[in-house]
């Protein structure tokens, strides 16, 4: 494989420093390099190859940028879940911004710190590898990284990774089997999916000072409890006080709905897991709730709240969305996704009217963005 010295101009969606190439025949081709860090001359192996984009691994640093950190975890390069604890948090905060202006075409309101910068996670996924390991997908493969310890966990999982991991080496797990972890407010629960597919145990997941949220390992829950609560209040501000007839989608086992009932006796949500409606039931019971889209209604909604996954929203979603009387508030954690949506809600007579993104998940290349459309 060639090879080829790099200037890095920034960090890009999906984790890599994107810059060109400096020397040779492909001089000025955009070239994507893993654990660089913008402002870097780099040297790297061109992995593939296409006449104006390279791929590549980093080889050597031969400039480094002020951004450029001692990396505290010693599996970090290896293990694939961080991106960037070679890059100052200040950096990356700058980056998960521009990512986001970048992706709406306009700036934004701002990027919030979320989350303390290690020791945040109160939620895991964890892989059985050959072997008797156990921890995480290795960087661009299936082979699993044994964690015996993760900078990114809060202390309650810490706490309890050795037993989690001694119970999966007594259950003999077959390779390729998730153990799901979660900490709460009242424990931890672990989850290995049954013949059914459930999931069992379950742990008030609710940010504090907040109304209960219970929710089992394995099930959707936002990192931490701590980034949690600045996505609700960022997800409030956006809906506004008295925001009249609510509809919201996407709505989970209820994290926004429990708040949202507190600003309207008008809320409707929906979720296409039942198991989560039937969650959602418990945690906020002063909504109605609905498995699947909610059907066409009259009178329409004044205020939609949606938080789709990383694919963005569906064809019903978006059009149930732009039947919003005043305000759509879209919770996006894809800002190229969300872009696209954006263009479809434009052309149905919204107009983006704010956007802040919120650094949940420090180390990695994850931004979620909180966008607010008005009619």
């Amino acid at each position: 494989m060639s090879h080829a010295v790099v200037e890095t101009v920034r960090l890009a969606p999906g984790g890599d420093a994107v810059g060109r190439e400096v020397e040779g025949a492909h001089a000025g081709r955009v070239t994507f390099v893993p654990l660089a860090a913008p402002g870097e001359r780099v040297r790297v192996r061109l992995t593939r190859q296409k006449p104006r984009a390279a791929w590549a691994d980093l080889v050597s640093v031969e400039r480094a940028s002020p951004a450029r950190v001692s990396a505290p975890c010693p599996l970090f390069g290896s293990c694939g879940g961080c991106q960037w604890q070679h890059v100052a948090r200040p950096a990356q905060l700058a980056a998960k911004g521009a990512i986001v202006a970048r992706a709406l075409a306009g700036p934004i309101d701002g990027v919030i710190a979320a989350s303390a910068d290690y020791g945040y996670r109160d939620r895991a996924r964890l892989t059985v590898g050959r072997g008797g390991a156990l921890g995480f997908l290795a960087r661009r493969s299936h082979d699993v990284v044994d964690v015996a310890a993760c900078p990114l966990l809060g202390p309650e999982l810490q706490a309890a990774l050795p037993a989690v991991r001694a119970a999966a080496r007594a259950a003999q797990l077959p390779a390729g089997a998730a153990v799901h972890v979660q900490a709460g407010g009242d424990g931890v629960a672990a989850n290995v999916r049954d013949g059914a597919g459930r999931l069992m145990a379950e742990v008030d997941v609710a940010e504090p000072g907040s109304p209960p949220l219970r929710a089992p390992a394995g099930a959707f829950a936002q990192v931490g409890r701590v980034a949690n609560r600045a996505l609700v209040r960022a997800v409030l501000d956006a809906v506004g006080p008295a925001p009249g007839r609510v509809i919201e989608l996407y709505a989970g086992s209820g994290n926004f709905t429990r708040h949202l009932v507190a600003l309207s006796d008008d809320v409707n949500a929906a979720d296409g897991d039942a198991g989560a409606v039937a969650r959602g039931r418990i945690n906020a019971p002063a909504a109605r709730w609905h498995v699947g889209p909610v059907a066409r209604s009259s009178p329409a909604p004044d205020v939609v709240v949606l938080d789709p996954p990383r694919v963005g929203a569906d064809a019903a979603a978006l059009a149930l969305a732009a039947a919003a009387l005043r305000r759509i508030v879209y919770v996006s954690c894809d800002p190229q996704t969300l872009a696209r949506d954006a263009r479809q809600l434009g052309a149905a007579g919204f107009r983006l009217v704010g956007a802040v993104a919120l650094d949940l998940m420090p180390q990695t290349a994850h931004v979620e963005v909180v966008a607010t459309f008005e009619r």
